[in-house]
């Protein structure tokens, strides 16, 4: 259990405990406090919650990488630095996940800009910030797809304007003039293709019904967050500063 819930449920019990019952029971670790409301006032709640207070504090403010770029926050567009971040970091670390017990690869990504909750600074990037970003528990999943399945994904794709993706170049005009199936072969993918997103749009979230009754579905044992907060400590690992890039992944004619 993370520092993070272990300090809310904490924050929590604690609260409960004292709002709403006259004398209850807490056990941390091996030994149990006798907490009374009439008793147990603003210090001693402090003083009990100070030490994971602390270590929470020390986690967030945790630098993990230092950006060259802001990344702003955008929607109405079909391509964003922020999306285009994510969604190449997702693959890239999905890729080093899958290929561990596969003998194929995962074609590419496809997030939703939704999924992003905030901006990414010009300067330092700490942990507390990649949690405001992506601050839910949502898994990393590798779905295999169907190229019927696959039409439905392109076409959501061109109608909703864009989305965070990685792995492949769309240009919608080319839907207009070549059999979808035609496209994904000419892309190198014959039969069905293997998409890495999150298991929230795995479950048909933000309208990819798509994904729902796939050939497979395969987590692979990481969170999305923790996929971001690998990569920068990655790239500081080596000396690199995060730098965003708008590459026309996306177009519209």
């Amino acid at each position: 259990m993370s520092i993070l819930i272990k300090y809310l449920l904490l924050f929590t019990i604690v609260f409960n405990l004292i709002s709403c019952k006259p004398s209850s029971y807490f056990k941390s670790d091996n030994t149990s406090l006798q907490l009374d409301s009439t008793t147990v006032n603003n210090t001693q709640v402090d003083k009990l919650i100070k030490p994971y207070k602390i270590k929470l504090e020390a986690e967030m403010n945790e630098v993990l990488v230092i950006s060259n770029d802001e990344f702003p926050k955008e929607r109405g567009k079909s391509e964003t630095k922020l999306g285009n971040f994510v969604a190449d970091l997702s693959l890239e670390i999905g890729n080093k996940h899958y290929t561990k017990t596969h003998q194929d690869s995962i074609d590419f990504c496809l997030l939703n800009f939704g999924g992003l909750r905030t901006s990414l600074p010009k300067g330092e990037i700490t942990r507390g910030k990649i949690f405001e970003l992506m601050p839910f528990e949502n898994e990393l999943v590798v779905i295999t797809l169907s190229l019927a399945k696959a039409n439905l994904l392109l076409e959501y794709l061109k109608t909703g304007g864009g989305q965070p993706i990685a792995g492949f170049r769309l240009n919608t005009s080319k839907l207009n003039t070549i059999d979808v199936f035609e496209y994904w072969k000419l892309n190198g993918n014959d039969n069905q293709i293997k998409v890495i997103t999150s298991d929230y749009l795995a479950n048909g979230g933000d309208k990819m019904n798509f994904f729902l009754n796939p050939i497979k579905t395969e987590p692979i044992g990481i969170k999305l967050r923790d996929a971001i907060i690998l990569h920068c400590k990655e790239q500081q690992k080596k000396g690199h500063q995060l730098t965003g890039k708008i590459d026309g992944r996306i177009t519209f004619e």
